[in-house]
């Protein structure tokens, strides 16, 4: 059964990057309201696929199913309501004649409280059964849930300032080693 959930993500994710690529070309680059309504869709998808990704890690047993699914769930309803709101958001400044415009920084400034309250009420509402799910959980399990399931929600950032060779356009450049005499 996981084979065919991964197959159907994997089968969802293409078409809806196929979708994407093919709205972004009938988008011009100046029209910020379609540009960003591919934004709200692919925000989406992306969330779908981390999950796919996270279950087939984490491998439930049978025994798991229930608490994996009502995570799942949790977090599918999360994202697609994030998608909603994120569209609404776009018609809305489209429908008023904002859409050309960047948004002013008090308006950015609401947009980022509202995230944020919107944020901090989906993990409110996840904590129980992310915790009903670690807890069936095996020792190898958690660890992959520690390690991945920290990636999910996250906006695509995850660890990239750690990775080897990872230079950052801000980051100075390092001291030059001192020759070491022998």
């Amino acid at each position: 059964m996981n084979k065919l959930f991964l197959t159907g993500a994997v089968i969802l994710s293409t078409a809806l990057g196929v979708s994407t690529f093919a709205l972004a070309d009938k988008a011009p680059h100046g029209d910020r309201s379609e540009r960003h309504a591919v934004s709200c869709s692919d925000r989406n998808a992306r969330e779908i696929g981390k999950l796919a990704e996270l279950e087939a890690k984490l491998k439930p047993t049978a025994a798991q199913t229930a608490a994996w699914t009502a995570y799942e769930d949790t977090l599918t309803a999360q994202a697609a309501a994030a998608e909603k709101s994120c569209l609404d958001r776009v018609a809305a400044r489209k429908a008023a004649g904002d859409d050309k415009k960047r948004p002013t920084i008090i308006e950015r400034q609401a947009m980022m409280e509202q995230g944020l309250e919107t944020k901090l009420s989906n993990l409110k509402a996840t904590k129980p059964v992310l915790t009903k799910l670690y807890a069936s959980l095996s020792v190898e399990q958690k660890q992959v849930m520690d390690k991945e399931g920290m990636r999910h929600g996250r906006k695509g950032h995850g660890d990239w300032k750690h990775k080897a060779g990872y230079k950052h356009h801000g980051d100075k450049p390092a001291a030059p080693e001192a020759p070491v005499e022998q």
